[in-house]
């Protein structure tokens, strides 16, 4: 895969990014990643179809390891083999980049009384 998610010591935002793996074990990180990523991925498929959705479960310890992602226009998952995936686009927005806990908990602090 080449790219690290740290550039300068700061982690950068999966957003545009494109992954082509070359073997197994790129392909199952290729699949953790777009697991993680808070946004929605393209799924190229070996048959140059596409799956455009948000990735919300994974199973790879199964003899056909398959990834479920959610459509925007479906209320029933989609289910795709490991085997049949040729590669994940990063395309929608990382919702979750740039944003901690801390960032969210100051937020919502309530603010000290002051007696």
């Amino acid at each position: 895969m080449g790219s690290d998610i740290f550039s300068n010591g700061n982690p950068q935002s999966w957003e545009g990014r494109s992954i082509q793996p070359s073997d197994e074990k790129e392909l199952h990180e290729a699949i953790g990643r777009a697991f993680d990523y808070r946004g929605d991925v393209t799924i190229q498929l070996k048959t140059g179809e596409q799956v455009i959705g948000y990735v919300f479960d994974r199973h790879e310890d199964v003899p056909q390891p398959y990834v479920k992602v959610f459509l925007p226009n479906s209320q029933e998952p989609h289910v795709v083999s490991y085997q049949d995936i040729a590669g994940v686009v990063f395309t929608g927005e990382d919702t979750a980049f740039g944003r901690s806990w801390e960032d969210w908990a100051q937020k919502w602090k309530k603010p000290e009384s002051s007696s």
